[in-house]
């Protein structure tokens, strides 16, 4: 759910699998008069929804209403959207502002949504994780610098700490993490021009025994800029059975996308990845 009241379906799930049936971002999308008039293969294995649950960060769900179809411009494009009756209790920003701020998680018919705490990065729970997150971050940066080409070598790049940026965790035993984290270096050079970060992401759980593991660590070499770089807004986690996943959103400087992040034992899937617009 956007600040505006525009809603953004990205994804159906019929109880055992995902899917991608809405509409993505387009130059020049088909906009359908009413509600009724949205095609039915856009719901994928529902019937067309009027009527959403909203979970925000703090409160009780409440209940919204469908209006109308729109669209919205979506950075360099335009996404086809369901127009609402919510009204954000924050101040709503121009729509040129990308990507646009979201208030939370909207599902139709309700189900329970549960909330991705912030961890904070001075806490001791976050010292507890630093030591594993740099050993992986260095594992993962060498090989994308054997894939691409690093401007500062292992020895000396190894000896620069690793910040932890944002933690986000679910659960308690076991207990999920999502982790991003940099470091920046100064080239031979000392050119303004030539400085880099090395910018990571990665997923960590922590067993009933307290023995963290890491479950996905990757790196990306960037300018100090950050172009390029995406970052996690956690809209909220849905646990079917003995499933549990992750709703969020990544956004950069000209993109964002919509992704369903399925949490297992030894690693993370991600059966939804849904474009959000970009340039």
């Amino acid at each position: 759910m956007r600040r505006d009241g525009v809603l953004v379906p990205f994804a159906a799930f019929d109880g055992k699998r995902w899917s991608i049936d809405w509409p993505g971002p387009q130059l020049d999308p088909q906009i359908p008069i009413n509600l009724a008039s949205v095609p039915k293969g856009w719901w994928g294995p529902t019937r067309p929804l009027a009527e959403w649950q909203l979970w925000l960060p703090q409160g009780e769900p409440r209940t919204v209403r469908v209006t109308q179809p729109d669209w919205v411009p979506a950075h360099c494009v335009r996404q086809v959207v369901l127009r609402t009756n919510y009204q954000s209790d924050a101040p709503v920003p121009p729509l040129a502002e990308q990507p646009y701020p979201k208030d939370g998680l909207a599902i139709s018919p309700p189900q329970k949504v549960e909330r991705v705490e912030r961890v904070p990065v001075g806490s001791a729970e976050a010292g507890e994780l630093q030591g594993m997150v740099a050993e992986e971050f260095n594992r993962a940066e060498r090989e994308t610098a054997l894939r691409f080409s690093h401007p500062v070598k292992e020895s000396a790049r190894e000896q620069v700490a690793v910040q932890l940026e944002a933690i986000y965790a679910f659960g308690d035993a076991p207990r999920a993490y999502y982790v991003e984290a940099a470091r920046g270096y100064r080239t031979a050079s000392g050119d303004q021009r030539d400085c880099a970060i090395s910018f990571g992401t990665g997923w960590f759980a922590r067993d009933e025994a307290r023995k963290l593991r890491k479950l996905d660590m990757a790196v990306d070499i960037l300018r100090c800029n950050r172009y390029g770089a995406a970052y996690m807004l956690p809209l909220g986690v849905l646990r079917v059975g003995d499933r549990t996943f992750w709703l969020v959103q990544y956004s950069g400087w000209d993109h964002e996308r919509y992704v369903v992040a399925e949490i297992k034992k030894d690693r993370v899937d991600a059966p939804v990845i849904k474009g959000g617009g970009g340039c």
